[in-house]
């Protein structure tokens, strides 16, 4: 097995780089770190936004680094601890986002998804993912897909 402390780096392509910046930044509140132009980047435009301990880069498309190319996923998790679970739902909703929310459990742990401007959607979970399953999810929003 390979230990690791966690995700440090998640990179996705985006089609509208400006409305990704705008989103991670204003809707989510994500600190902007980083700003990739010019020749320096090899004419490669991205920024750079972090969340906790986790750099996000939004990427123009282009070739990626060991010839990597987008592609597409479900979603991506963030770990909130339980007791700002309220807060984050509530913040990301003031500033725009849609939230779905589901529970895991009963009551052992709740998630919100919100969909970034190219459809990646970001979840904040508050299970600890070394715990083992937090049991089969419930949808608390009507019509959350795939529940």
């Amino acid at each position: 097995m390979i230990r690791t402390a966690g995700v440090n780096e998640l990179v996705l392509e985006v089609a509208d780089l400006e409305a990704a910046e705008r989103f991670y930044t204003e809707v989510l509140g994500f600190p902007l770190i980083e700003r990739w132009e010019g020749e320096g980047f090899r004419g490669r435009e991205a920024v750079w936004v972090l969340a906790g301990g986790t750099r996000i880069g939004l990427w123009k498309p282009a070739l990626g680094i060991s010839r990597a190319r987008g592609g597409v996923h479900v979603h991506y998790a963030l770990s909130v601890a339980a007791e700002d679970y309220d807060a984050v739902v509530e913040g990301v909703r003031s500033r725009g986002g849609v939230v779905d929310e589901v529970e895991f459990g009963p009551g052992n742990a709740r998630s919100a998804y919100v969909a970034d401007p190219d459809h990646n959607v970001v979840e904040f979970w508050t299970w600890d993912v070394t715990q083992g399953s937090p049991g089969a999810p419930r949808a608390v929003t009507d019509g959350v897909y795939g529940l």
